[in-house]
């Protein structure tokens, strides 16, 4: 108790003494990181499933603590002080989990939706800041540091503990939530057994070896469909209601391939990976007549900054997708015809590297912009709902499934006071009139672009 105590008054950056040994340092260490996994979960919510190939990534922060806590021992001169200082900032890193571990399951109670999104943002990132603050503070009341070494270690602490921390990504969640449909909370450890590995390229080419060849005498549309995150059910769910919707309204049946990232389905659907996607377009394009057929290619994830598109399967390290790697894949499979929708956060960056007078590319947000809808128990995002559940089901014509989209994405986001995402769109010279004949095939009349 003693420990703990001086542990809340580090944690608060305030003058502390610890009692030293490495029995409390073994004692501490478990309790940190029964710590992380207990408010992990409280964060989740029951039901929840302990995802064990998580937890090496959960606890990274741990031998991080210890590298820091070594250097500056070793840049004082006071190595043989080091296990006080690793017991200082145990005791102090229970607290913070526990500070952070109250605010994460608070925030989202917030009733501003916007406001509970920044606050868990603040939350992530203040969590490594106040780790590196509490460690520097320590070092320097423990070792008497003096302005010099208390100024260089604000920067060590920074790089060895901070960034690691707040800009890596170690691996999936610690806790799945369960709910659903049964089988939808599978264990993350089933995508990394052998078999599952082993089955994957036999998935990928029983599902690319069943299209249809295409029906002659019109144009054709073929479907492919990819969801990128496996941490979340909704975008599994998006693309299973659009490849549905699709062979119901639009005859792609026989003629749709899904890439999906998710546990419960990697005994039975190719995951998402760039290797993956690129040989399903290789074959999709080795199907389509150039001048006539056109491609729908459906992407839903989440996106970064730099304008990548997340393919993420943990414990499986997947690399994300770039829109100039996707264009040389469309290129090398000879597709010319193409609609691509892109819903993610900043899925705009893909219009640039894309657009060209054979494509209309729709994406769900600027690219500078976040899109919303993306939560665990939803079956389609904000963007999804409104283009492909509502406007598409009233409509066959893309673009005009956008412009009714539009208005109705911006005003359920003005409701939950987000950030307008402002989805773009690129609609070249001449699939207008390529997707005018596809519609008129399916006896709809004529273009309505």
């Amino acid at each position: 108790m003693h420990n703990l105590h001086a542990g809340l008054r580090a944690a608060l950056l305030m003058r502390h003494e610890v009692m030293a040994s490495w029995t409390q340092f073994a004692l501490l260490f478990a309790l940190s990181i029964a710590a992380t996994i207990f408010w992990s979960f409280v964060a989740t919510g029951w039901p929840a499933r302990f995802n064990f190939w998580s937890l090496p990534g959960a606890i990274f922060f741990l031998p991080l603590i210890m590298l820091a806590s070594l250097v500056l021992a070793g840049m004082a001169r006071r190595m043989d002080d080091v296990l006080a200082l690793l017991v200082a900032i145990l005791a102090a890193e229970f607290w913070l989990d526990a500070f952070l571990g109250l605010g994460y399951a608070i925030a989202p109670a917030i009733p501003m939706r916007r406001a509970a999104h920044w606050a868990q943002w603040v939350l992530f990132y203040l969590g490594p800041l106040w780790l590196a603050a509490c460690i520097v503070m320590a070092a320097a009341r423990r070792f008497d540091l003096g302005w010099v070494n208390r100024v260089a270690a604000v920067p060590l602490a920074l790089v060895l503990v901070a960034m690691p921390l707040s800009t890596s990504d170690f691996t999936g969640a610690l806790w799945t939530r369960a709910g659903g449909t049964p089988g939808e909370s599978v264990a993350l450890d089933a995508v990394a057994s052998e078999d599952v590995l082993y089955l994957q390229p036999k998935l990928l080419e029983h599902d690319v070896s069943a299209l249809l060849p295409r029906q002659e005498g019109r144009p054709n549309l073929y479907l492919v469909g990819v969801a990128g995150d496996g941490g979340q059910n909704v975008f599994r769910r998006e693309v299973d209601a659009v490849d549905a919707l699709f062979a119901e309204r639009f005859g792609t049946r026989g003629r749709s391939v899904k890439l999906v990232n998710n546990p419960a389905t990697v005994r039975d659907t190719s995951i998402a990976t760039r290797t993956a996607l690129a040989h399903t377009l290789k074959r999709v394009g080795s199907l389509m007549k150039q001048d006539e057929d056109v491609l729908f290619l459906f992407l839903t994830s989440h996106g970064s900054k730099d304008g990548r598109f997340t393919l993420s399967l943990p414990p499986l390290r997947l690399n994300d997708l770039t829109p100039t790697e996707l264009k040389a894949m469309l290129d090398e499979a000879g597709i010319r015809n193409r609609v691509i929708v892109v819903s993610s956060c900043y899925s705009g960056a893909f219009i640039e590297a894309l657009r060209d007078d054979d494509s209309m590319i729709v994406t769900a947000s600027a690219k500078d912009r976040n899109s919303f809808g993306c939560s665990n128990e939803a079956d389609f995002t904000y963007f999804g709902k409104a283009f492909f559940d509502e406007a598409l089901r009233a409509t066959d014509s893309f673009s005009e499934a956008f412009d009714r989209a539009l208005p109705v994405i911006a005003e359920r986001e003005r409701k939950e006071d987000y950030k307008l995402s402002e989805p773009q769109r690129h609609v070249g010279a001449r699939i207008e009139q390529t997707l005018g004949a596809w519609r008129a095939a399916l006896g709809t009349g004529g273009p309505r672009q």
